[in-house]
């Protein structure tokens, strides 16, 4: 008979050694064709493909048996149960170990979903707190398991709200325990997908190619060498015309835009977005359906960005950026809404209805400082690019720098135009960005460091930099007047004691 109470230790249900078991598998997979290719082209002696075969047998055998194994340890040396409000953990294999999480502290929940878990009706669970400083541990759980342990989190947290509010009525009870949901849909996801920088796409690409190297060089110098060979060969034979190099900057910006839109795709279709009083769910996902439940003081910053086809098209793209734990360092934990309108919606849940109107404290704007900054490094870069094209006589190509340091020039007055920052009596808004306008909203309490910074050029121009840190985002806000610095410095020191 199943306990749906938790009170006992219990491991996973048998279905959870399956996924256990594809994981260790795909995670084997790359080593395993690595080895043996790489033994089929160190092979000196001629090889029959029966003893190819074999060979590939025997491998495939050696491969399952590690996979069993490796799946063996982490299904039967995890355990879980509910005790005295805590969620516990016991897991390790040498050495065992006990992970206590307070149920009413939970403040972030995410669950995954791919095509193996749903095949087998399951969820992989991870909870953490904002004082986690481990990685957080995956339950993979039926959807029995699941909807039991989350009815537990969801009473200890209401049972704790009732405590904290026994002097709310009953009409303020109701009013907070509305649920608000919102929709993204398909379409705006791809309309917001294309309103981004698709240069992104670029890091995708980056990642193949890399990947792809990789795997050659790994497997066989011989081919790696061989291929570099042939286009060290070829180069000097190669006379590329402007036109040919724009085509193919053509097809490349398309292959980048593809691979842009489907990674956005894969990872936010159909998202659901529904919001509590305290708390934030969020679901996406084609193949793998992702889910992030987390505490309304899990949140250190609100990002909402607009370009200018966003504002042409009546949306903006909103980050939602969390207080990070171990695991959210490695993996990334930031929410992204595409092709939304939602960014009052989340203002007002996180700053409060009357947020709008809270009264401007203090302001201060950026200087040109900020756009020798923003500058630098394309300054470098066109020179050394315009010496090259001199030194070997390709003076027609001397717009591409022209035009590039043109372009920066833009870029860095933007940046300029853009860069300030306005303490409100409720909130923070620091405004940064460059062809795009962005505002990162930030509430006093959870300001960790505030630094001055002077720069060699402070005693000349008495513009400083200042440094503001949460437990997830970091801000600098440069070529600030040195007294408005100083006085936005004190009042956030005040602030943030105060809250």
């Amino acid at each position: 008979m199943k306990i749906n109470d938790f009170s006992i230790p219990r491991r996973m249900s048998k279905s959870a050694f399956v996924i256990f078991f594809v994981k260790a598998l795909r995670s084997y997979a790359s080593l395993i064709l690595i080895l043996f290719t790489v033994r089929i082209f160190d092979s000196s002696d001629e090889t029959s493909v029966m003893e190819y075969i074999i060979m590939l047998l025997s491998y495939m055998a050696v491969f399952i048996a590690i996979s069993l194994i490796t799946a063996f340890l982490s299904f039967y040396f995890k355990k879980y149960y509910v005790e005295d409000g805590n969620l516990i953990f016991i897991h390790g294999v040498i050495q065992h170990e006990r992970t206590s999480i307070p149920l009413n502290k939970i403040q972030s929940l995410r669950t995954k979903s791919g095509l193996i878990y749903r095949m087998l009706d399951m969820k992989g669970i991870s909870f953490d707190t904002l004082a986690s400083r481990t990685e957080e541990i995956e339950l993979i759980l039926d959807d029995d398991d699941w909807d039991a342990l989350l009815s537990r989190v969801e009473t200890q947290e209401n049972t704790q709200e009732e405590v904290q509010e026994t002097g709310a009525t009953e009409q303020e009870t109701t009013e907070n325990s509305k649920t608000i949901k919102l929709e993204v849909s398909n379409l705006n996801l791809i309309k917001g997908a294309l309103c981004q920088n698709h240069l992104k796409g670029m890091a995708v690409l980056f990642g193949v190619l890399a990947t792809l190297y990789n795997q050659i060089t790994s497997v066989n110098d011989k081919a790696a060498n061989y291929f570099i060979d042939y286009v060290e060969t070829h180069a000097d034979s190669s006379a590329f015309s402007v036109t040919a190099v724009l085509t193919v900057i053509v097809i490349l910006y398309l292959v980048i835009l593809i691979l842009w839109m489907g990674k956005v795709f894969l990872q936010y279709f159909n998202m659901d977005i529904r919001m509590g009083e305290k708390q934030l769910f969020f679901e996406s996902g084609l193949i793998t359906r992702n889910s992030s439940r987390f505490s309304f003081d899990k949140v250190c910053t609100l990002y909402v960005k607009r370009n200018i086809i966003e504002d042409w098209l009546g949306c903006c793209t909103i980050m939602v950026r969390q207080a990070l734990n171990a695991t959210d360092e490695k993996k990334g934990a930031d929410v992204k809404i595409y092709g939304s309108s939602y960014d009052g919606n989340f203002l007002s849940w996180w700053l409060g209805k009357d947020y709008t109107s809270s009264p401007t404290v203090i302001s201060a704007r950026s200087g040109y400082g900020l756009l020798g900054y923003t500058m630098r490094f394309d300054i470098l870069i066109s020179l050394a690019v315009a010496i090259v094209l001199c030194h070997y006589g390709q003076y027609i190509w001397l717009f591409a720098p022209i035009a590039y340091m043109l372009v920066s020039l833009a870029k860095g007055f933007l940046a300029v135009r853009r860069s300030h920052i306005t303490l409100k009596e409720d909130y923070m808004e620091i405004s940064n960005g460059k062809f795009a306008e962005i505002y990162n909203y930030v509430k006093y309490d959870n300001i960790e460091v505030v630094r001055m910074v002077s720069t060699p050029f402070t005693p000349y121009y008495h513009r400083v930099k200042l440094v503001i840190s949460t437990n997830g985002t970091s801000f600098a806000i440069r070529s600030l007047k040195e007294y408005e610095a100083k006085e936005i410095y004190e009042l956030l020191l005040l602030k943030s004691h105060n809250d």
